[in-house]
């Protein structure tokens, strides 16, 4: 039974292999021309080729795949209706068209399948060496040094700042914070507080502590997400700031996700720690896209919304009385010290207002 079913996914996968072969060389041929549909033909072809160095590892171990039968016969169908309706579409000139506009819908699917096939099934029958199949899959250049050391820095975006040189109130949480993070079963860790409690100091303290450091070495990468996030940058800049570039531009936020985790595996086996700060009520979808199946990758979130999705999650309080008297002191006396202002003063203020959040912030 095993035998046949290796015979039977041996088969499948020559099958699959000569028509994916077929339909790459006409949406190559296709793409050159001025076709009515070109930018859906460039980003199919950009897909595929993506996807080729997978199928080329596909037909180099064709003998030891075990292809599911219906999901990838199914495929094939698919992909030689897209490939007549290519050369269908093809024939018609862009002015013939211009006021229907518009892919096939069985283009767009195939598109979507292709990718998801290639992802799901290709990758999971692979029997190359691990470290050569991401290095293919990506299609990467790793920049040397020298080299990288010189770009312009969309590398620092991802890179965690220092923390302030005066900071009170954050031995406890620092300690707590660290103790659930650095639990095996935490794989994302939410850290939520009202705007101005100092969850982004909290965070670039806790990527200097020797402990952390110690334990992701240069794998901490941070991202500001803000409101309204462009995950096709963020992906872009996290590739910058590793000294990796793809050998292709990154067309869409599809493209942008699928390579993600490629380049996560490629920079390990060391543990990762991936900070997405200031994530808004609305970006939490970030939370699922950036979540993968990898070996020691954790992600820490720190936002003003608690979100129900986290089953681990850290509260941060506002400084006491005391720290934020301390705070007011140093940030808003002058340095010689010539200021007073009586001790009942300045408990008004910080009692009537949040003034020394924002003294804190800056």
């Amino acid at each position: 039974m095993a035998v046949s079913m290796v015979i039977r996914g041996a088969t499948l996968g020559e099958a699959f292999a000569e028509v994916f072969a077929v339909l790459f060389d006409t949406v190559k041929k296709v793409g050159n021309k001025d076709c009515s549909f070109k930018p859906y033909i460039k980003n199919l072809e950009s897909t595929l080729d993506r996807l080729l160095p997978i199928v080329e590892d596909l037909k180099r171990s064709i003998n030891q795949i075990d292809l599911p039968e219906k999901k990838t016969k199914s495929l094939i169908e698919e992909m030689k209706i897209g490939e007549k309706l290519i050369r269908k579409r093809s024939k018609i000139r862009c002015w013939n068209c211009c006021f229907n506009f518009c892919c096939p819908p069985e283009l767009c699917e195939l598109n979507e399948d292709i990718a998801r096939f290639c992802k799901d099934d290709l990758e999971a029958n692979s029997t190359g060496n691990d470290e050569t199949e991401i290095s293919m899959n990506l299609n990467i250049i790793t920049l040397e040094k020298e080299d990288s050391s010189n770009l312009d820095r969309p590398r620092a975006f991802c890179a965690v700042r220092r923390p302030p040189n005066f900071t009170v109130g954050f031995d406890m949480p620092m300690m707590e914070l660290k103790t659930l993070l650095l639990k095996e079963e935490v794989k994302q860790l939410l850290l939520t507080a009202p705007a101005g409690c100092g969850k982004t100091t909290l965070v670039q303290m806790l990527s200097q502590d020797n402990q952390i450091k110690g334990m992701f070495t240069n794998n901490i990468l941070f991202v500001n997400v803000s409101k309204t996030p462009n995950v096709k940058v963020i992906v872009q800049n996290l590739f910058s700031y590793k000294g990796i570039q793809p050998k292709y531009q990154i067309q869409s936020d599809e493209e942008a996700i699928y390579l993600l985790p490629l380049m996560l595996k490629h920079i390990g086996p060391n543990p990762i720690l991936l900070i997405l700060d200031d994530v808004w009520l609305g970006s939490e979808f970030l939370l699922e896209k950036f979540k993968f199946n990898i070996p020691n990758y954790k992600i820490l979130v720190t936002s003003r919304t608690a979100f129900p999705r986290f089953k681990h999650t850290y509260n941060l309080k506002q400084l006491n009385e005391v720290d934020a008297m301390n705070l007011f002191c140093r940030s808003a006396f002058l340095q010689d010290e010539s200021s007073y202002i009586p001790e009942e003063d300045i408990k008004k203020v910080l009692g009537e207002s949040d003034i020394y959040i924002y003294i804190y912030l800056s």
